[in-house]
């Protein structure tokens, strides 16, 4: 799964933790939380310092995320959630923090759908 995100904030993490409660009991979901538009290492590491994230947090070399993953510029957060092999398995864009913060239940479901589907 990755997780891009313009912004590093409260909700954010609130997102995160909902992934990293699947990622615990799952150690075949690999997650990565990739800052972009502006988003920098501090932030990041506050984030984690703060509030103890176990998902990966990285910043994307190219400042609006790799040019092939095509992302919108006007979403604040971008959840894409792979089945094995790289298939896209679903999607998620939120025009900010908040409205993702509010979609991790179901963002941390659509991470365990993708699981099921990998161990069939």
């Amino acid at each position: 799964m990755l997780v891009f995100s313009q912004k590093a904030d409260d909700n954010i993490a609130a997102l995160v933790k909902a992934i990293d409660g699947v990622q615990k009991n799952n150690d075949k979901l690999g997650t990565v939380l990739v800052g972009v538009s502006g988003v920098e290492a501090a932030d990041l590491e506050k984030l984690q310092d703060t509030h103890k994230l176990t998902t990966p947090l990285t910043i994307s070399v190219q400042a609006d995320g790799p040019k092939n993953y095509k992302l919108n510029k006007e979403a604040a957060v971008t959840v894409l959630v792979y089945k094995r092999g790289g298939a896209i398995h679903k999607n998620f864009a939120f025009k900010d923090t908040k409205a993702a913060a509010d979609k991790a239940k179901d963002i941390a479901e659509a991470a365990e759908d993708a699981l099921k589907d990998a161990k069939k």
